[in-house]
This record gives structure tokens, sequence and C-alpha cells, in this order.
């Protein structure tokens, strides 16, 4: 879940602050666990079993879905519902209103580039993620030319998502249960359960700064990973390694396969360090660690998503991302490299803020963010029409009967793992449309 803090206005970060509390979604929260087969969402766990209660971090508990695919779980709910029908190999090219620009009439889908057809309805839902319910918006104008929702030119902006770094070096010259317990994998912590009790296997911790740090040091939020691995010039084929077995473990094939082998047999030391890594820790504990942070991002007007000059199969616009990252990122992951490897030397072990892959400066301007595939706030959530492009209610403003599902209307993105968030408002919109449509 989202902390109070996120849902709060920060006068640090310019357009924070949710129309919605944490407590009015606590019950959707609730339901979306259930949902998700995640048990004891809001039960308390010992912290002080690892770090120092009065320090400056404290270990974050993110848990995990044993649901790896909500799509093949619900397949047979769906199949058997009555007032339910899914319609497959159908893709939304554009929505349709009245003269007036205030009422969704159609929705034109193609299953083909020559097959299309249009399907009416009293009430309309986009959820087809940051970056597409943006472009769908978008390119709905054949009666407002500006796109739909869009009469203050907010659609696509405040694109954000949550920049990851990885950085620094870690060594540990005895097996550490402070260490274990962030360890964001099940199978490297197995060794250490006997060492760490409340090690749970179906969650994952990891450290970040305590509020009171955050506020009065004026910084985002972030989530550190502690994870067994190579050196800092072996981390793209480790990488790459890492990523290709997670979808083979899946049992799919992800589209960026030929990519992860590439990347593989372009540096093969380090996916041969990976692996062995890999095999000798079942046997042994790991000598060697380094860091993984992932941040929020501010909102940031100027980035944002748009529709570009080319088209794609249907004739649609393709999209352009820019995609900027503030200062704010920069000095909150600064402030992180110090405070973690502080933290660590303290715990006695050896800990360095060493050059990011590629051999960039971790502490330089130029630092190589990458992404986690989180796409938020393109259709940002605000009660003002001029501060954002759908209500509390997740209502377009301006469109009696078009709403939006998803992270793209997160006004700020917290420090990490949308999912619950976004289940949790998808069935607080359900339960709105229910009341909307009887």
């Amino acid at each position: 879940m989202l902390d109070h803090v996120d849902f709060e206005a920060r006068s640090w970060i310019p357009m924070s602050g949710w129309p919605v509390d944490r407590n009015s979604l606590l019950p959707h929260y609730e339901t979306a666990a259930g949902l998700l087969g995640i048990e004891d969402l809001q039960a308390e766990w010992p912290a002080s079993a690892v770090l120092p209660m009065n320090g400056p971090l404290f270990s974050e508990r993110c848990f995990l879905s044993p649901i790896p695919d909500l799509g093949a779980t619900l397949r047979a709910r769906l199949q058997a519902a009555k007032n339910v029908q899914v319609v497959l190999h159908a893709t939304a090219l554009r929505l349709d209103t009245d003269t007036s620009g205030r009422w969704v009439r159609s929705i034109e889908v193609a299953s083909t580039p020559d097959r299309r057809f249009r399907i009416e309805a009293r009430s309309f839902v986009l959820a087809c993620g940051g970056i597409e319910n943006a472009r769908l918006l978008l390119a709905s104008n054949q009666q407002m030319p500006n796109g739909i929702g869009n009469q203050h030119d907010l659609v696509g902006r405040y694109f954000m998502e949550h920049p990851r770094v990885k950085w620094g070096s870690l060594q540990i010259c005895r097996p550490d249960a402070a260490i274990a317990f962030h360890v964001p994998s099940a199978e490297a912590r197995r060794p250490y359960l006997s060492q760490a009790k409340h090690c749970d296997v179906t969650a994952a911790f990891g450290l970040a700064l305590r509020p009171e740090i955050r506020e009065s040091e004026r910084l985002l939020g972030s989530r550190t990973w502690i994870k067994p691995g190579p050196c800092a010039n072996d981390w793209d084929g480790s990488e790459a390694l890492h990523y290709l077995a997670f979808w083979l473990r899946k049992g799919r094939l992800h589209r960026d396969l030929i990519k992860s082998g590439r990347t593989i047999l372009r540096h093969p030391a380090g996916s041969i360090a990976s692996a062995i890594d890999r095999i000798g820790r079942s046997r042994r504990w790991a000598g060697h660690f380094h860091f993984d942070t992932i941040l929020e991002q501010e909102p940031d007007p100027e980035s944002r998503v748009t529709l570009d000059t080319r088209l794609d199969e249907f004739g649609l616009p393709r999209v352009k991302l820019e995609w900027r990252v503030g200062p704010l990122v920069r000095r909150t992951l600064q402030r992180v490299q110090t405070i973690v490897t502080d933290e660590m030397r303290m715990l006695g072990h050896r800990s360095d803020v060493l050059a990011c892959a590629h051999g960039t400066p971790a502490y330089g301007d130029d630092i190589p963010y990458r992404w986690v595939r989180h796409h938020m706030g393109t259709t940002r959530m605000s009660n003002d029409p001029r501060t954002g492009v759908v209500d509390a209610t997740c209502q377009v403003h301006g469109l009696a009967n078009l709403f939006v599902a998803g992270s793209s209307v997160f006004p700020t993105g917290g420090n990490d793992m949308p999912t619950l968030t976004i289940v949790a408002l998808a069935i607080k919109l359900g339960g709105h449309l229910q009341q909307w449509l009887e």
C-alpha cells in the first residue's frame, strides 16, 4: 500500500497530494489483497528484529502475490458471468462523443486493419495503462481537436516512472541476518532463514528512509534492495540473465528475449559470474552484494506522452514519450547512498558508492536511470479540472460517462510497486459504477 504521506500534499513536491486519502482506500486495499492472494495485509511485524529503531532507515515490507496471471486466474469467473462479455483480438481505436463533447456515444474497435466495428454503451472505462490511456484520449480528436478530456492541455502530461539505479558495493565477512532480510528473492534468502527468523519467503523487505527524515530533508520516497551479484562492470550481462530466467520460470517468452540474448553475448563475463553466483549461493552464503534503489519521481508537466506523426498498422498516430527525471530524484539518491553505506559500515561491513553501469559516476549529473515499467500520471487525478484529467471518482472532467482506471490517474507514484493501489482503485471505481448504472 502507499503510505499516508504519499496521499498528502508535500510542500517540497509541486503538484503532490491526492483528492482521496489512504483511510478511504483501506477497504478497497483489503479486497484487492484478497484478489491477489495476499494475507494479513495490515498485520504488524517485528521491525526491531533487524535494524536499530532509532536509525534513519527502516525495513519496509512488500507483499509478493502468489498469483502470476490474473487473466488466467479470473478466466473461469469471466466466462461464467452473465453480465460480462470479453472480446479478444479487438484493438480500441477512438472514442466518439456527441456534438457537445460531453457524452461518449461509442468506441471504434478493430480486429484487423480492415475489420472495424463500433461498440455503444452507457459508460466507458479506459484501462489501457499509463501510456495508452493518454494516447487513446489524444487520438479521439474528431469532435474535440485537442482530444477528449484535454481542455486544459493536461492529457499525457506528468508522466512518471520509478527511476531505478544500480550502485554501490557491499562486502560481508560473515552471514548476517540484517543483510539477508533485505535480499528480495526467496531463493537468495533461503540459506539465511535459520538466522533471520522473520524473513518470510512470501514477502520482501526493502530499505526505506523514515518519513521524518524525508520531511526534514525534503526528499522523495525510495526503496533500496540489497542484491547478491557481481561487480559493477558486469551488471549488464548479469541483469540480462536474471531477466531471461525470470520469464522462463513463468513459462513465457517475453518480447525482449532477443535483446536479452544479445546482451548476454556482449557481456559474457557478467553472465557467467552471475550463473556461478546463483549456483554457488545454494551451497554457501554470498559475500558480495550491490544496491538497487527505486525512487519516487516528482511530477513534471514536461515529462509527457504526445502523438507522433508516424502511424501504426491501424492508421493511428504512434506515441512519443519525453521522460524527464528532475533534480530532486538525484538529490534523494545521493542522500540514500550516503545513509545506506554509513549504516552498512555501522553493521561492520565494507560498503562504498561505486560507479554505475557503463562507468558513469554514481554521484554525477548524468546518472543512467533505468525504469521498471511503472507508467503513471498521464491522466492524473484532481478535483480541479485545471490540475487534473479525472476527479476523485476517476471520472474524466467534462465527460459524464467516461472513466479511467490504472496508474495513469496517480498524482504521485510512491516509492515502488503500484499494483495493489491500481487494483484497489479499480475496485473502488467498480463500486461507483455499480451505483451509477442502477
